[in-house]
């Protein structure tokens, strides 16, 4: 386990959580928010689910390091409901950001995935010594943009209109929490 709370936990990707992260690629809701240019198919061939099965089980298998770079998250009754991440700026390796996925339907509006991003933002800062976490998210996401700001991140800045999408233009909405902040949100 790498973080508990009242309502979920946080713990590492295991063999048995790959049929649903699987079914996660093809199902649920939460494909519309997160960049659906990028994720959202309905089917998947035979080869690409092979692919990422054997994808998913070498992560598995991998050597566990703190801070990670991703978790599982699962309620405490044992429902696994999504993913939390960390991922770098390819042009800077000193930023990191985070994403979060609460991915079964039905579970949303109800906390988790502020309890989950909060949790996952002091293991990555608890467990590092990083001075700056960001989160980018898109005006379609209001969501999103809400949690984010529960869990005390501020807005640094929108993009406006830098993608088009089913024929609306959207902002890119960019969110950041330094050391310091989070410090100050733990006394």
């Amino acid at each position: 386990m790498i973080a508990s709370g009242k309502k979920i936990i946080l713990r590492d990707r295991i063999p048995a959580d790959i049929d649903r992260w699987l079914c996660w690629k093809t199902h649920g809701e939460w494909r519309k928010l997160d960049a659906p240019w990028e994720t959202f198919v309905d089917a998947m061939e035979p080869e690409k689910e092979a692919e990422l099965r054997e994808k998913f089980l070498k992560w598995c298998d991998l050597e566990l390091r703190d801070p990670r770079y991703g978790a599982m998250i699962v309620a405490v009754d044992g429902t696994l409901l999504g993913t939390v991440s960390r991922y770098h700026d390819r042009k800077n390796d000193d930023e990191w950001y985070v994403g979060i996925a609460i991915a079964e339907d039905g579970h949303w509006d109800r906390g988790l995935g502020t309890e989950a991003l909060r949790l996952w933002v002091d293991h990555l800062f608890a467990t590092s010594d990083f001075h700056r976490i960001g989160l980018t998210t898109w005006s379609f996401n209001p969501r999103m943009m809400r949690v984010v700001e529960k869990v005390g991140f501020l807005r640094e800045g929108t993009q406006r209109e830098v993608r088009e999408w089913e024929g609306k233009l959207l902002d890119r909405v960019q969110y950041g929490m330094l050391r310091r902040e989070w410090e100050a949100l733990r006394r």
